[in-house]
């Protein structure tokens, strides 16, 4: 640091930034606050400014800085004694913060420093007078009250420079915003697949409250889907501007324009991209919540096991479509009982999971049939089957579950509805093509409760 005459002290190196905002910042605040800086651009010394003490310092100031800038850093809270023939004040009318002061003065000849004062005024100087010391700026910018500008008889001061990288940190900036655009597409073509499957099944459940459950999964799913695509086509509609102003942009000739043409377009694809990922991590976490996959991981299942061609070759477990003795005696006259539409009710559910599968592109750690290649749709319907029955045992309180999907789509989908209770058995022997309905009760439980469950044998009888 060096020690002015009056006393004042200014560091030898001040930390520098550049232009636009920090990632997280602009993430949390984009419609908010109107963040000031975006990375860290190195160092940048002090020392060769002359600052001025009470129009008595002897030293020559510096040569003007060729424009444009695109950087600035605050040197501290002084009383500014610059005479006013170097002074060039923003309009009144505008309300003032550091950064639209900055915009103001980066394309004045001459201007280096930038200060504001009294919380709303900003003026230009090519090298500032200043006295007193670091303090009591306490006025709030009235453009940006996440800033202060200056006081009532002090200025906040800041210097303005040049990093040098607008159009390699804009390109970063557009390149991620592309992975962020890919990312969602592939997402919520997975989220649409199993809305669809989802969809497809419900509309073949007569029995009303499984119905409504496996719509409400789907259309709240769907919901935080299409918002994710609206954001997502939002943040692609900022690509081209940028691409044009980068395109536009002379790096031998660079104006304060091109900068500026540039920097606007750049933080607004930014401030898209933040919403698209804000809307992406509210689809996630409802995906995630809701994942089968994520609910057996966290209960070390081993999906992948479950779905082997030993484990494929295996009947499915008894409590798979489990009549009673009875039951099975009335439907003698009919076959292929494991094929009838079977769904558990009972007024206490514990969870709704769903499942998503791409035969032709089989996410990793999903099995992959006897091959290498993708499972046929009864493997894979006798595979979620197994993972809904395992999820159950391994869920403390569940009693029975309905396995509810579709295969009518590029990837097939299902959901695994838990129960705390069963009431009742609806069966029937109709469903929609290419949809699979199956549900299960553990025999510990009906060995309990056998006179208190109901099965629902009509609709096999009369059709």
């Amino acid at each position: 640091m060096r020690i002015l005459a009056a006393g004042i002290v200014v560091e030898a190196a001040r930390h520098s930034v550049c232009l636009l905002p920090e990632r997280q910042a602009r993430k949390k605040s984009f419609l908010a606050v109107e963040p000031r800086c975006k990375r860290n651009c190195g160092t940048t010394t002090v020392a060769p400014v002359d600052v001025y003490l009470n129009n008595k310092s002897t030293n020559t100031p510096p040569d003007a800085v060729a424009l444009p800038f695109d950087g600035y850093f605050e040197m501290g809270c002084y009383s500014d004694n610059t005479p006013a023939a170097r002074i060039e004040y923003a309009p009144k009318e505008q309300k003032v913060s550091p950064k639209q002061c900055f915009n103001f003065c980066r394309d004045k000849p001459q201007a280096r420093f930038f200060g504001l004062t009294l919380g709303r005024e900003c003026y230009c100087t090519p090298y500032p007078t200043l006295g007193g010391g670091n303090g009591g700026c306490t006025r709030q910018c009235e453009g940006d009250a996440n800033f202060m500008c200056g006081g009532d008889s002090m200025s906040t001061v800041y210097e303005m420079h040049r990093c040098g990288d607008v159009t390699e940190v804009a390109q970063k900036d557009k390149t991620e915003a592309e992975a962020v655009i890919e990312k969602a597409d592939f997402f919520t073509g997975r989220c649409e697949a199993v809305v669809q499957s989802l969809t497809a099944a419900a509309e073949g459940i007569d029995v009303s409250d499984v119905r409504k459950r496996v719509f409400g999964l789907a259309a709240t799913l769907e919901e935080l889907r299409k918002d994710t695509v609206n954001k997502r086509n939002d943040a692609d509609a900022k690509l081209a501007p940028l691409a044009s102003a980068l395109a536009a942009f002379d790096e031998g000739a660079a104006t304060a324009e091109m900068m500026r043409a540039v920097e606007e377009a750049q933080a607004d694809l930014l401030g898209f991209v933040a919403l698209l990922e804000d809307s992406y991590d509210n689809l996630e976490a409802y995906w995630n919540e809701h994942s089968l996959d994520n609910s057996m991981a966290f209960r070390s299942i081993d999906s992948k096991a479950l779905g082997s061609s030993e484990e494929l070759s295996k009947a499915l477990p008894s409590e798979i479509n489990f009549l009673p003795s009875k039951v099975a005696s009335e439907l003698d006259g009919e076959q292929n009982h494991a094929d009838f539409t079977y769904l558990v009710v009972g007024k206490q559910h514990l969870a709704s999971l769903f499942q998503v599968y791409n035969p032709a592109s089989p996410i990793e750690g999903r099995p992959t049939g006897n091959s290498a290649t993708s499972l046929s749709v009864q493997d894979w319907e006798k595979w979620t089957v197994k993972e809904c029955h395992q999820m159950c045992v391994m869920t403390p309180g569940c009693v029975g579950g309905n396995v509810i999907g579709a295969s009518t789509q590029a990837m097939w989908a299902s959901t695994c509805n838990l129960k705390g209770s069963v009431e009742r058995v609806e069966m029937s022997k109709s469903k929609p093509a290419s949809t699979m309905m199956k549900g299960f009760i553990f025999s510990s439980y009906y060995s309990l409760r056998s006179d208190k469950i109901e099965f629902n044998t009509a609709n096999v009888l009369i059709q």
